[in-house]
């Protein structure tokens, strides 16, 4: 199973677009995640690919939508995510609340933005359960010269595969 991790796109629906239209041509993708800034790139996409479920929350430039709607916690496979925009646990400032959430509430995957710059990392917490913690960056406007990027996710069986994908 695939999953898409896009953020940040600003309006800029396009880059998403493509690049799920390219990736659907090669392999099957149940989910795109979308991180925010602006949800309503997320109903672009919602309305170009019905077959494939989208789930998004919004982010600090998402004025009109509630900030109850801005965290979500789901199951995919088995496998527990929580996901966020960022500017509500102030990943600007480093991760240390996305870790001490990790640690308390097991999860496998915590998907974030709100940087614009992709970052992967994986924590260990007291009861020896991993964590990935990712940003997959702007699908629009990088911030630290790597050039536009998002996430896939590859679940296959137990196995949670993350990676970041520059174009």
């Amino acid at each position: 199973m695939k999953i898409l991790v896009f953020s940040d796109s600003h309006g800029i629906s396009g880059y998403m677009r493509k690049e799920t239209e390219k990736l659907r041509n090669s392999v099957t993708i149940e989910y795109i995640i979308h991180l925010g800034d602006l949800v309503r790139d997320a109903e672009v996409l919602r309305k170009n690919f019905p077959g494939i479920s989208v789930l998004s929350v919004p982010g600090n430039c998402d004025f009109t939508y509630d900030i109850k709607e801005a965290e979500k916690e789901f199951e995919i496979q088995g496998k527990k995510f929580f996901i966020l925009h960022g500017n509500t646990q102030r990943v600007k400032y480093g991760l240390a609340a996305l870790e001490n959430l990790a640690a308390r509430k097991d999860y496998d995957i915590i998907l974030y933005g709100h940087t614009h710059t992709p970052r992967e990392d994986y924590v260990t917490n007291v009861n020896g359960r991993g964590t990935y913690i990712i940003n997959p960056g702007s699908i629009a406007h990088n911030r630290d010269g790597s050039g536009r990027s998002y996430c896939v996710i590859d679940i296959t069986g137990d196995i949670l595969c993350p990676k970041i994908i520059y174009i």
